[in-house]
């Protein structure tokens, strides 16, 4: 079995589990276990059959077992737990993959040496201390330096305990012991402290292990900065992951809903799940609504708006726009739209500025180390005092001011620096007065317009860490073997864990509501119609979602929920637009004339409602009609040149061929097309005007590149009204053949 076909047998006994399809679970666990070389799977599953046997034997012999229901979960957990080891069994021992490699070598390293984890703290405490004390007291460094590297130096230990609760398993005693010793130290600084977190992150991620989670969860309490910050991005990720798992352990299910409990719980739910989202710039549905639904859209009109470009007249897309009485979530609520973004979007949004530039700057020796990776940016890092001791010009403001700074995640900060080593020094020391003169400005910012509050410092530790993720995910040498995070749809609301704890029923809305402001609109109408249920009159949420199903091309459910809008506000001007646009896209002009002339009363002077009347009657074919409200529009806006395209098709409909002849000189003043050039010249013919109706079809033919194809199918596709305009059929073929002979 290959890595894809191994992760999906895993995942789908862990889904007949979960569903209670225990027998069928029980044989494909059989399956799955016989690509191992272990026996040990097998008699495991062998032991939990055999429990599982005499629930179903005493199940209906009609004496209640108080203890049924203790013991079926014992079993759902034991196979759970049993899958998890047989997928981790098979790709240890038969996977090519690097990191499955790493972890045999590690558990080899480890195997009977397992109190050398619990000792690798001694490096990380003695070390930090001993630092500390040569420093204050003037010690040579250098020197020091050599005698430190004969033992295992405090970097080394850090990495290898990073790699060892990321790779195993399941935490036992001595990984417990470990990271509680590291969790409770003041010793052990945070920079440290948020590495070990995101190691326990990694490795709860790659596998179920409830003792993982207790960890993290008290990182999160320990409240140290940086720290737990990390620490519930980790949780959130997890909870996610594995929610259908968490109520098969009491224990863990129990510390997880005290989570409800905490002050200010769904705000920081809140900021890590939209910048989840923020981050997933791939997903959102601009590309799938200008690839997809924009095309299939088009197809439901008639080649000839196509060619007048209605859609466009106005400089802006009325039939897109928002409500404007909406109430604006950001502006009114601080904690999704921190002023911090007013000055710096680089560090806020997920899809941030520097990625781009910063993939290209990941292939220093740095980074070849995972842990590097996920390790926050302080400037005691020994990889940056190498850096600073090298270079020429002072980098210690620098890097100061570089810690401090929200602008980018620390995988980019590493980046930066050490790709300073790269840069002349002329150049280094103008980049450094620069950086160093934003940076006071900055500050400066900051204390002007009090940014600097708890919860915003939060929020930018928790969009760095996500960002550091990102960069993880996407950039790392070896991220095919790993399951991306980014790419689930973290559809929270269905989520039991999201909803046992968050109780603000206000954070789902804000997250749709997040979502309508980025054009997610897919995610945007499934929680709203969440929301729904709950809420059967607000006239607001009725007019999100029908705006929702609008942008997504289904009509027909858009329509559904403006009418339920249009019955608690039967005079709301927008609602009554709205209506009238899926009319026109759903071919029911008429219907869609009856509502923009509702519109028209309430708000006489709206060119947009002028226009769309106009492009109503049009497909109506009242076509003297349209005309008054297309000059209408003209008189309103003489700027709009747009507008002259469908006067000057009406004219030509309507026999009115100067005109016509007018508009369309104008408009092929501005810009030429084969099409207008062809309508040019119907009109030239119509009244008469034959030499000009030549020479015009002659450079229509030209501007067409002599496609006799295209130019015929344009050409032929008024014939009707020619006809009404005296040119017979025979004459029409012979002045199409006439032009293509001239230029053949």
């Amino acid at each position: 079995m290959n890595f894809k076909e191994i992760q999906k047998k895993h995942q789908y006994i862990t889904d007949l589990i979960l569903t209670n399809e225990i027998i069928v679970a029980i044989k494909e666990l059989f399956s799955f276990a016989s690509n191992t070389k272990r026996q040990y799977h097998q008699i495991q599953i062998e032991k939990i059959r055999d429990t599982y046997s005499n629930i179903l034997k005493h199940s209906f012999t009609g004496v209640t077992d108080p203890e049924r229901d203790k013991i079926y979960g014992y079993v759902q957990r034991s196979l759970l737990e049993l899958n998890d080891k047989i997928k981790e069994c098979i790709l240890t021992e038969t996977s090519e993959l690097t990191i499955y490699k790493l972890k045999w070598s590690l558990e080899k390293e480890i195997e009977g040496h397992s109190d050398d984890t619990f000792s690798l703290i001694n490096n990380l405490t003695f070390d930090n201390e001993l630092d500390k004390i040569l420093k204050n007291n003037n010690i040579d460094l250098n020197q020091v330096q050599k005698e430190k590297s004969k033992v295992v130096s405090r970097q080394d230990a850090l990495k290898e305990l990073f790699n060892i609760l990321w790779l195993t398993d399941s935490y036992h005693e001595t990984e417990i012991k470990t990271i509680n010793s590291i969790c409770n130290s003041e010793k052990i600084p945070w920079h440290d402290k948020s590495l070990i977190v995101s190691a326990i992150t990694l490795s709860l991620l790659r596998i179920f292990d409830s003792k993982k989670f207790m960890s993290l969860i008290n990182f999160y309490y320990i409240t140290e900065n940086q720290v737990w910050q990390r620490a519930l991005v980790g949780i959130i990720l997890a909870l996610y992951k594995h929610d259908k798992r968490i109520a098969l352990y009491p224990e863990l299910e129990k510390e997880v809903l005290k989570l409800s409990k905490v002050k200010e719980i769904d705000k920081q739910f809140e900021a890590v799940i939209i910048q989840i989202f923020r981050s997933k710039e791939t997903e959102k549905i601009t590309k799938k609504w200008e690839e997809e639904i924009l095309p299939e859209m088009m197809k439901m009109q008639p080649n000839i708006e196509k060619n007048l470009d209605l859609e466009n007249i106005l400089s802006e897309d009325f039939s897109e726009d928002k409500n404007p009485d909406w109430e604006k979530v950001f502006e009114d609520s601080p904690d999704l739209l921190d002023k911090l973004q007013d000055f710096s979007k680089m560090q806020i949004e997920g899809s941030d500025v520097f990625m781009s530039a910063f993939s290209r700057l990941k292939h220093f020796p740095f980074f070849n180390e995972i842990s590097n990776w996920l390790t926050p940016f302080y400037k005691e890092n020994e990889y940056i005092d190498m850096i600073v001791e090298k270079e020429e010009t002072n980098l210690s403001t620098f890097v100061e001011q570089l810690e401090k700074s929200f602008h980018m995640c620390s995988s980019d900060k590493y980046s930066f620096c050490l790709n300073l080593q790269m840069i002349p020094e002329s150049h280094k020391s103008m980049m450094m007065d620069m950086f160093n003169e934003e940076m006071k400005s900055l500050e400066e910012v900051q204390k002007d317009e009090n940014l600097l509050n708890q919860f915003t410092l939060t929020k930018s530790i928790i969009t760095q860490y996500l960002q550091d993720l990102y960069r993880f995910y996407k950039l790392h040498p070896y991220k095919n073997e790993f399951s991306d995070i980014f790419k689930w749809e973290f559809d929270v609301q269905y989520s039991d864990f999201f909803n046992q704890i968050i109780t603000n029923k206000q954070v789902i809305r804000n997250i749709a509501e997040f979502f309508l402001e980025n054009e997610h609109y897919d995610k945007a109408v499934e929680i709203f119609k969440v929301i729904e249920k709950t809420e059967e009159s607000n006239i607001e949420l009725f007019e999100k979602i029908g705006y929702c199903y609008q942008r997504l091309g289904q009509y027909e459910n858009a329509l559904k929920y403006y009418h339920r809008a249009e019955l608690l506000d039967e005079n709301k001007a927008w609602i009554i637009k709205k209506i009238a646009l899926c009319c026109r896209y759903l071919n029911d002009h008429k219907k869609a004339l009856e509502y923009y002339k509702s519109a028209e009363k309430l708000d006489p002077e709206n060119l947009y409602i002028q226009a769309y009347i106009g492009h109503t009657l049009m497909r109506l074919e009242k076509y003297e009609e349209a005309l008054k409200y297309y000059f209408k529009v003209e008189y309103l806006s003489p700027s709009n040149e747009k507008i002259q395209r469908p006067i000057a098709w009406i004219s030509f409909i309507l026999g009115k061929f100067d005109t016509a002849i007018n508009y369309y000189n104008k408009v092929l003043g501005k810009k030429i097309n084969g099409f207008d050039l062809i309508h040019l010249g119907h009109s030239y013919w119509s009244s008469n005007q034959i030499d000009k109706a030549i020479a015009t079809y002659k450079t229509a033919f030209e501007h067409f590149k002599y496609n006799i194809t295209e130019f015929s199918r344009s050409f032929m596709e008024d014939n009707e009204y020619l006809k009404i305009h005296g040119i017979k059929q025979l004459d029409l073929k012979l002045m199409k053949d006439l032009i293509a002979n001239i230029n053949s």
